[in-house]
């Protein structure tokens, strides 16, 4: 009983965080940061760190969502440029939590960012070329003459400030959440804790056997967390 319950706070949890991480994401990408003095239309937003935090702390699925579900508005606004947040976004997040799943140090987490902003940097310029003619007016080769000046340095600079934040808030954001109790670390305590029980008192074997599954569906209920 005590397990079920448990479950369902993490499980409400994680909900309730993926809500704020969203919300600040979404608030973050109407923030517009010349940062390219060559192309000054060319804006950068500070939500792909968000979603990148998100990500890190939970999983590529969450981190994803985020950076999905945080740019859905933005379409209505931004038809074509919304779409491509969302593609450099999950170009750059995803790869970066797969490798922080398999090494959770700091260099585990600066290698993963690192592969993200490269496939992020690739994808990008590679969807410039198509995307941009159906509303800037230009041709393909137009675009291509662009990708070494202007596409290719703006999105390098963009990858590099977002991981430069990544990296100076990933260790206070993981400490703050595991203050919260949740943390890929919590959810992996509370399952190891109910474990640890169910084996120290073996005369409550059946109450422990129902105890288990539920304490590993806590963990699965954490999304990638307890991956990560």
């Amino acid at each position: 009983m005590g397990s079920t319950l448990t479950t369902t706070k993490i499980s409400t949890r994680s909900i309730a965080l993926a809500a704020l991480f969203t919300a600040a994401s979404l608030i973050l990408s109407f923030i517009q940061i010349p940062i390219f003095p060559a192309a000054p239309w060319l804006m950068y937003d500070p939500s792909g760190i968000v979603c990148l935090i998100a990500a890190l702390a939970f999983g590529p699925r969450m981190g994803a969502a985020v950076a999905i579900i945080s740019w859905i508005p933005r379409v209505f606004l931004d038809p074509f440029g919304a779409p491509m947040g969302m593609l450099s976004t999950c170009a750059f997040v995803i790869p970066a939590a797969i490798v922080y799943v398999r090494d959770r140090a700091r260099a585990g987490s600066l290698t993963g960012m690192v592969l993200g902003a490269i496939l992020s940097i690739a994808v990008i310029c590679l969807a410039n070329l198509y995307v941009t003619p159906l509303y800037a007016g230009v041709t393909i080769s137009d675009v291509a003459l662009m990708i070494a000046p202007i596409l290719f340095p703006f999105n390098a600079l963009k990858m590099v400030i977002n991981i430069i934040a990544g990296q100076a808030l990933l260790s206070p954001c993981m400490n703050v959440l595991r203050g919260a109790g949740a943390s890929p670390a919590s959810a992996a305590s509370i399952a190891s804790d109910t474990n640890a029980a169910a084996a120290e008192h073996p005369m409550a074997n059946a109450g422990a056997t129902g105890a288990t599954p539920t304490a590993t569906s806590a963990d699965s209920d954490a999304g990638d967390a307890v991956r990560a």
